[in-house]
């Protein structure tokens, strides 16, 4: 990004790199099968190295907008069956015959487990990443914020800042959502206490502890098998991030 900011807005870059005054800034350090010292040679570095980086960035945006999109989706299913299950029996006005309720009972229950079942599968293709990337956003966010600190140059430092506060977004919208459907998950048994289970039979009523059983199976994502995707644990890698970027400014005074 820095090397065609500079490249478009600076007039006298251009033309001293033209003149080869100047030294041709580069995104990546590479090697090309050209020379890099002519104004030719460097477009054609410029566009070679930003295809590929433009092409991983839409990927990462890819996964990312899917994968939030799952979450958002079981987060809505949960909500939308707590509603159902509130009116298990119907209302007060219109109550539900015996056979009606039990129908809407096994349908509340099919639903849910297959949501169980759909989470699972999701959470086996998305907790190796959310493992790796924890990790790494862990000693990035250190590295990243110490960088801006010691940073003197104004483009760098601006560049900095946004890779830091993307990257403390991205985390932030996995933890989020998340978070979200836990915790929707973890209240989805309510519902069926929130409905007229007072007025039925006790036959009835007794139904009502099988469908709880169901929906007392908490929906969680997790990053491997040591940690759950919540806003607790955005919050501890903040912490963590921050311990080490004092350990980092602690050792550069001394």
């Amino acid at each position: 990004i820095q090397p065609t900011v500079q490249f478009s807005l600076s007039s006298s870059y251009r033309e001293k790199l033209k003149s080869g005054k100047e030294k041709p800034l580069e995104v990546v350090n590479s090697w090309l099968p050209v020379d890099k010292r002519t104004f030719s040679g460097y477009i054609i570095m410029i566009i070679c190295q930003m295809l590929p980086l433009i092409y991983s960035g839409g990927w990462i945006t890819s996964y990312d907008t899917n994968a939030i999109a799952v979450m958002t989706f079981v987060c809505c299913e949960l909500e939308l069956l707590r509603r159902d299950c509130q009116i298990l029996f119907g209302t007060t006005e219109e109550p539900a015959s015996k056979e009606e309720a039990i129908a809407k009972l096994a349908k509340c229950h099919k639903r849910h487990n297959d949501l169980v079942i759909c989470s699972q599968l999701f959470d086996s293709c998305l907790s190796s990443v959310m493992l790796v990337y924890v990790v790494i956003c862990s000693c990035m966010l250190c590295a990243t914020a110490y960088q801006f600190m010691i940073e003197n140059e104004p483009l760098q430092k601006i560049i900095t800042a946004e890779y830091l506060i993307f990257a403390v977004s991205q985390l932030f919208l996995y933890c989020w959502h998340s978070n979200e459907a836990y915790y929707t998950s973890k209240d989805l048994m309510l519902g069926p206490y929130e409905s007229i289970w007072w007025m039925r039979s006790l036959s009835e009523q007794k139904n009502i502890n099988i469908l709880t059983n169901q929906l007392d199976k908490i929906i969680v994502f997790s990053a491997g098998p040591f940690s759950s995707i919540t806003v607790t644990t955005f919050i501890s890698i903040l912490k963590g991030a921050y311990s080490y970027y004092t350990l980092l400014s602690q050792s550069q005074e001394d």
